[in-house]
Protein backbone atom coordinates (compact mmCIF):
# COMPACT_ATOMS: atom_id res chain seq x y z
CA UNK A 1 0.00 0.00 0.00
CA UNK A 2 0.98 3.51 -1.21
CA UNK A 3 1.59 6.21 1.69
CA UNK A 4 3.26 7.33 4.32
CA UNK A 5 2.22 5.15 7.87
CA UNK A 6 1.43 7.35 10.15
CA UNK A 7 0.08 6.30 13.73
CA UNK A 8 -1.92 9.49 16.28
CA UNK A 9 -2.20 8.83 20.23
CA UNK A 10 -5.13 11.03 21.63
CA UNK A 11 -7.29 11.18 17.79
CA UNK A 12 -10.64 11.02 19.91
CA UNK A 13 -9.45 14.23 21.69
CA UNK A 14 -9.59 18.13 21.02
CA UNK A 15 -6.43 18.54 19.00
CA UNK A 16 -5.80 14.94 17.96
CA UNK A 17 -9.13 14.75 16.01
CA UNK A 18 -8.56 17.94 14.01
CA UNK A 19 -4.99 16.88 12.95
CA UNK A 20 -5.95 13.85 11.93
CA UNK A 21 -9.11 15.36 9.64
CA UNK A 22 -6.81 17.82 8.09
CA UNK A 23 -3.82 15.20 7.45
CA UNK A 24 -6.58 13.21 5.37
CA UNK A 25 -7.85 16.22 3.85
CA UNK A 26 -4.43 17.86 3.28
CA UNK A 27 -2.19 14.47 2.05
CA UNK A 28 -5.42 11.93 1.13
CA UNK A 29 -3.80 8.85 0.02
CA UNK A 30 -0.58 10.19 0.73
CA UNK A 31 -0.76 9.51 4.03
CA UNK A 32 -2.41 6.38 5.89
CA UNK A 33 -3.23 6.75 9.10
CA UNK A 34 -3.92 4.62 12.05
CA UNK A 35 -5.58 5.89 15.30
CA UNK A 36 -5.18 4.83 19.42
CA UNK A 37 -8.31 4.31 21.25
CA UNK A 38 -8.38 3.30 24.69
CA UNK A 39 -10.98 0.66 25.54
CA UNK A 40 -14.46 2.58 26.33
CA UNK A 41 -13.55 6.15 24.46
CA UNK A 42 -15.87 7.09 21.82
CA UNK A 43 -14.61 6.44 18.62
CA UNK A 44 -17.95 7.16 16.70
CA UNK A 45 -16.29 10.13 15.03
CA UNK A 46 -13.26 7.99 13.51
CA UNK A 47 -15.91 5.51 11.99
CA UNK A 48 -16.54 7.81 9.16
CA UNK A 49 -13.18 8.65 8.14
CA UNK A 50 -10.28 6.17 6.28
CA UNK A 51 -8.62 5.55 9.79
CA UNK A 52 -7.61 2.17 11.48
CA UNK A 53 -8.62 1.88 14.94
CA UNK A 54 -6.65 0.39 17.51
CA UNK A 55 -7.11 -0.43 20.31
CA UNK A 56 -3.98 0.48 23.18
CA UNK A 57 -4.11 2.82 26.13
CA UNK A 58 -0.84 5.35 26.96
CA UNK A 59 -0.85 2.90 29.98
CA UNK A 60 0.01 -0.56 28.39
CA UNK A 61 3.50 -0.60 26.45
CA UNK A 62 2.91 -3.96 25.29
CA UNK A 63 -0.02 -2.39 23.25
CA UNK A 64 1.48 0.90 22.54
CA UNK A 65 4.63 -1.15 21.00
CA UNK A 66 1.91 -3.03 18.67
CA UNK A 67 0.58 -0.19 17.41
CA UNK A 68 3.55 1.41 16.97
CA UNK A 69 5.28 -1.19 14.62
CA UNK A 70 5.47 -0.10 11.03
CA UNK A 71 4.24 3.92 12.01
CA UNK A 72 7.07 5.62 10.00
CA UNK A 73 5.72 9.29 11.85
CA UNK A 74 4.12 8.91 15.20
CA UNK A 75 1.96 12.31 16.49
CA UNK A 76 2.13 11.96 20.71
CA UNK A 77 -1.66 14.36 21.17
CA UNK A 78 -2.97 12.26 23.98
CA UNK A 79 -2.33 13.78 27.58
CA UNK A 80 -4.71 14.91 30.67
CA UNK A 81 -5.49 17.96 31.38
CA UNK A 82 -6.19 19.09 35.19
CA UNK A 83 -4.97 21.37 38.08
CA UNK A 84 -6.32 19.67 41.48
CA UNK A 85 -3.94 17.91 43.60
CA UNK A 86 -6.15 15.34 43.56
CA UNK A 87 -5.29 14.01 39.84
CA UNK A 88 -1.44 14.63 40.72
CA UNK A 89 -1.05 10.81 40.03
CA UNK A 90 -2.73 10.51 37.03
CA UNK A 91 -1.02 13.28 35.60
CA UNK A 92 2.01 11.70 36.39
CA UNK A 93 0.77 8.41 34.97
CA UNK A 94 -0.58 9.66 31.95
CA UNK A 95 1.77 12.59 30.67
CA UNK A 96 4.64 11.36 31.84
CA UNK A 97 4.49 7.86 32.14
CA UNK A 98 2.60 7.86 28.98
CA UNK A 99 5.29 10.01 26.65
CA UNK A 100 7.57 7.65 28.39
CA UNK A 101 5.98 4.32 26.70
CA UNK A 102 5.57 5.81 23.38
CA UNK A 103 9.36 7.08 23.41
CA UNK A 104 10.36 3.50 24.23
CA UNK A 105 8.13 2.35 21.70
CA UNK A 106 9.18 4.60 18.98
CA UNK A 107 12.78 3.78 19.52
CA UNK A 108 11.77 -0.31 19.72
CA UNK A 109 10.55 0.25 15.96
CA UNK A 110 12.48 2.55 14.40
CA UNK A 111 9.73 5.14 13.73
CA UNK A 112 11.33 8.26 11.89
CA UNK A 113 9.81 11.15 13.83
CA UNK A 114 7.60 11.27 16.57
CA UNK A 115 5.90 15.33 17.20
CA UNK A 116 4.65 15.26 20.71
CA UNK A 117 2.31 17.81 21.85
CA UNK A 118 3.50 19.47 24.76
CA UNK A 119 2.34 22.75 26.45
CA UNK A 120 3.37 26.23 27.02
CA UNK A 121 2.69 24.97 30.81
CA UNK A 122 5.71 22.93 30.52
CA UNK A 123 8.00 26.23 29.36
CA UNK A 124 9.79 28.59 31.50
CA UNK A 125 7.84 31.67 32.99
CA UNK A 126 8.35 35.22 31.85
CA UNK A 127 9.05 37.37 34.87
CA UNK A 128 8.60 40.89 34.40
CA UNK A 129 10.76 42.09 36.97
CA UNK A 130 14.00 40.41 35.77
CA UNK A 131 13.07 42.38 32.55
CA UNK A 132 11.65 39.14 30.38
CA UNK A 133 8.98 40.60 28.40
CA UNK A 134 8.11 37.23 26.82
CA UNK A 135 8.78 33.43 26.97
CA UNK A 136 10.59 31.74 24.65
CA UNK A 137 12.03 28.13 23.67
CA UNK A 138 15.15 28.53 25.91
CA UNK A 139 12.83 29.79 28.78
CA UNK A 140 13.76 27.69 31.69
CA UNK A 141 11.19 26.09 33.62
CA UNK A 142 11.20 27.95 37.49
CA UNK A 143 10.68 26.33 40.90
CA UNK A 144 7.37 28.46 41.49
CA UNK A 145 5.89 25.85 38.30
CA UNK A 146 7.14 22.97 39.71
CA UNK A 147 4.46 23.12 42.43
CA UNK A 148 1.39 23.07 39.77
CA UNK A 149 0.43 19.43 38.69
CA UNK A 150 -0.15 20.27 35.16
CA UNK A 151 2.53 21.95 34.33
CA UNK A 152 5.05 19.63 36.23
CA UNK A 153 3.37 16.38 34.73
CA UNK A 154 4.20 18.30 30.78
CA UNK A 155 7.66 19.69 31.99
CA UNK A 156 8.37 16.00 32.82
CA UNK A 157 6.93 14.54 30.18
CA UNK A 158 9.03 16.83 27.82
CA UNK A 159 12.25 15.42 29.69
CA UNK A 160 11.18 11.99 28.40
CA UNK A 161 11.25 13.25 24.86
CA UNK A 162 14.76 14.68 25.25
CA UNK A 163 15.50 11.42 26.50
CA UNK A 164 14.38 9.52 23.68
CA UNK A 165 16.46 11.93 21.65
CA UNK A 166 19.87 11.37 23.54
CA UNK A 167 19.14 7.55 22.83
CA UNK A 168 18.53 8.59 18.76
CA UNK A 169 15.00 9.33 18.10
CA UNK A 170 13.74 12.28 16.14
CA UNK A 171 11.46 14.05 18.10
CA UNK A 172 9.95 17.64 18.08
CA UNK A 173 7.73 19.30 20.72
CA UNK A 174 4.84 21.35 19.94
CA UNK A 175 3.97 23.83 22.36
CA UNK A 176 0.62 25.47 22.31
CA UNK A 177 -1.10 28.31 24.38
CA UNK A 178 -4.24 27.90 25.29
CA UNK A 179 -6.25 26.06 22.67
CA UNK A 180 -9.98 27.51 21.41
CA UNK A 181 -12.01 27.30 18.63
CA UNK A 182 -14.65 24.97 17.09
CA UNK A 183 -14.32 21.76 15.20
CA UNK A 184 -16.73 22.79 12.27
CA UNK A 185 -17.43 18.96 11.70
CA UNK A 186 -20.09 17.41 13.07
CA UNK A 187 -19.00 15.00 16.20
CA UNK A 188 -15.89 16.33 16.67
CA UNK A 189 -14.56 16.65 20.08
CA UNK A 190 -14.85 19.57 21.97
CA UNK A 191 -13.03 21.23 23.95
CA UNK A 192 -13.20 23.00 27.70
CA UNK A 193 -11.41 26.08 27.03
CA UNK A 194 -14.67 26.56 24.85
CA UNK A 195 -16.85 25.87 27.48
CA UNK A 196 -15.16 28.37 29.60
CA UNK A 197 -15.50 31.27 27.37
CA UNK A 198 -19.07 30.67 27.01
CA UNK A 199 -19.81 31.08 30.32
CA UNK A 200 -17.93 34.25 30.39
CA UNK A 201 -20.73 35.08 27.18
CA UNK A 202 -23.50 33.96 28.85
CA UNK A 203 -22.76 35.90 32.05
CA UNK A 204 -22.18 32.75 34.30
CA UNK A 205 -18.38 33.29 34.62
CA UNK A 206 -17.88 36.76 36.04
CA UNK A 207 -14.86 35.82 38.31
CA UNK A 208 -11.89 37.59 36.08
CA UNK A 209 -8.06 36.83 37.27
CA UNK A 210 -5.13 39.54 37.11
CA UNK A 211 -2.74 37.75 34.65
CA UNK A 212 -2.16 36.95 31.82
CA UNK A 213 -1.86 34.09 28.73
CA UNK A 214 -1.49 33.00 24.94
CA UNK A 215 -4.03 31.83 22.73
CA UNK A 216 -4.32 29.76 19.41
CA UNK A 217 -7.11 28.42 17.32
CA UNK A 218 -7.25 24.70 17.63
CA UNK A 219 -6.36 24.94 13.12
CA UNK A 220 -3.38 26.64 13.74
CA UNK A 221 -2.23 24.14 16.46
CA UNK A 222 -2.73 21.24 13.74
CA UNK A 223 -1.03 23.38 10.84
CA UNK A 224 1.60 23.54 13.23
CA UNK A 225 2.13 19.72 14.16
CA UNK A 226 2.18 19.21 10.17
CA UNK A 227 4.71 21.82 10.01
CA UNK A 228 7.37 20.27 12.96
CA UNK A 229 6.64 16.92 11.18
CA UNK A 230 8.05 18.38 8.13
CA UNK A 231 10.05 21.31 8.91
CA UNK A 232 11.09 21.14 12.89
CA UNK A 233 14.74 21.05 14.16
CA UNK A 234 15.10 17.81 16.43
CA UNK A 235 15.22 18.14 19.73
CA UNK A 236 13.81 21.76 19.41
CA UNK A 237 9.74 23.20 20.41
CA UNK A 238 8.18 25.48 18.81
CA UNK A 239 5.92 27.48 21.06
CA UNK A 240 1.93 28.24 19.18
CA UNK A 241 0.76 31.24 20.02
CA UNK A 242 -1.57 33.44 18.26
CA UNK A 243 -2.01 36.02 20.29
CA UNK A 244 -0.84 36.88 24.46
CA UNK A 245 -3.94 38.64 26.30
CA UNK A 246 -4.38 39.59 29.75
CA UNK A 247 -7.40 38.32 31.37
CA UNK A 248 -9.37 41.45 32.04
CA UNK A 249 -8.91 41.90 27.50
CA UNK A 250 -10.11 38.97 27.05
CA UNK A 251 -13.24 39.51 29.05
CA UNK A 252 -13.46 43.13 27.45
CA UNK A 253 -13.17 41.24 24.26
CA UNK A 254 -16.37 38.29 24.46
CA UNK A 255 -18.19 41.36 26.33
CA UNK A 256 -17.82 43.05 22.96
CA UNK A 257 -19.34 40.09 20.81
CA UNK A 258 -23.01 40.28 19.79
CA UNK A 259 -25.07 38.83 22.45
CA UNK A 260 -22.53 38.88 25.46
CA UNK A 261 -24.66 39.10 28.67
CA UNK A 262 -21.15 39.05 30.07
CA UNK A 263 -20.93 41.79 32.53
CA UNK A 264 -18.90 43.68 34.86
CA UNK A 265 -15.66 40.98 35.78
CA UNK A 266 -14.70 40.87 39.48
CA UNK A 267 -10.88 40.53 40.24
CA UNK A 268 -10.60 37.00 41.41
CA UNK A 269 -7.62 36.94 44.41
CA UNK A 270 -6.76 36.78 47.85
CA UNK A 271 -9.57 35.54 50.25
CA UNK A 272 -11.88 35.39 47.43
CA UNK A 273 -9.50 33.34 45.00
CA UNK A 274 -8.33 31.30 47.90
CA UNK A 275 -11.92 29.86 48.60
CA UNK A 276 -12.67 29.85 44.72
CA UNK A 277 -10.15 27.68 44.49
CA UNK A 278 -10.33 25.34 47.59
CA UNK A 279 -14.13 25.06 46.35
CA UNK A 280 -13.00 23.80 42.79
CA UNK A 281 -10.52 21.50 44.82
CA UNK A 282 -13.47 20.12 46.96
CA UNK A 283 -16.17 19.70 43.65
CA UNK A 284 -13.14 17.64 41.65
CA UNK A 285 -12.44 15.60 44.96
CA UNK A 286 -15.97 14.45 45.27
CA UNK A 287 -17.11 14.08 41.36
CA UNK A 288 -13.83 12.63 40.22
CA UNK A 289 -13.70 14.84 37.75
CA UNK A 290 -11.04 17.70 36.27
CA UNK A 291 -12.12 21.25 37.85
CA UNK A 292 -10.39 24.69 35.90
CA UNK A 293 -10.87 26.46 39.22
CA UNK A 294 -8.27 24.88 41.98
CA UNK A 295 -5.90 26.73 43.87
CA UNK A 296 -3.03 25.99 41.76
CA UNK A 297 -4.99 27.23 38.50
CA UNK A 298 -6.09 30.45 39.58
CA UNK A 299 -1.91 31.34 41.11
CA UNK A 300 -1.35 30.15 37.51
CA UNK A 301 -3.71 32.71 35.99
CA UNK A 302 -2.72 35.71 38.27
CA UNK A 303 0.85 35.49 36.41
CA UNK A 304 1.12 37.90 33.50
CA UNK A 305 2.65 35.46 31.02
CA UNK A 306 3.39 36.41 27.26
CA UNK A 307 4.86 34.01 25.06
CA UNK A 308 6.78 34.49 21.68
CA UNK A 309 5.96 32.27 18.39
CA UNK A 310 8.95 34.18 16.63
CA UNK A 311 10.39 30.39 16.30
CA UNK A 312 7.59 28.91 14.73
CA UNK A 313 6.84 31.45 12.77
CA UNK A 314 10.59 31.62 11.33
CA UNK A 315 11.51 27.92 11.11
CA UNK A 316 8.22 26.29 10.86
CA UNK A 317 6.76 29.19 8.42
CA UNK A 318 3.52 29.23 10.87
CA UNK A 319 0.88 32.29 10.06
CA UNK A 320 -2.05 32.71 12.61
CA UNK A 321 -5.52 33.78 12.35
CA UNK A 322 -6.85 36.41 14.06
CA UNK A 323 -7.35 36.21 17.32
CA UNK A 324 -10.90 37.73 17.54
CA UNK A 325 -12.15 35.51 14.26
CA UNK A 326 -11.20 31.94 16.45
CA UNK A 327 -13.43 33.59 19.49
CA UNK A 328 -16.20 34.00 17.48
CA UNK A 329 -16.28 31.01 16.26
CA UNK A 330 -15.85 29.17 20.03
CA UNK A 331 -18.21 31.22 21.24
CA UNK A 332 -21.01 32.11 18.47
Amino acid sequence: MSGIPILITGATGYIGARLLVDLIERFGDGVRCRATVREGSDASFLRNLPVEIVRADMHDPVALNEAVKGAEVVFHCAGLIAYTKNYRHRLYDTNVLGTRHVVDACLEAGVKRLVATSSIAAVGSSDLASGLRESNEQTAFTEWQRHNVYMESKHLSELECRRGVAEGLDVVMVNPGVVIGRNPEPGMPGSSSNEVLRMIYDGRLPLCPDGATGFVDVRDVADAHIAAWQKGITGERYIVVSENLSFRELFERIAALPGSRSGKAFRVGGVAGMAAGAGGELWSLLTQRPSFISIESLRQAAHPARYSNRRSVDELGMTYRPFDETLRSAIL
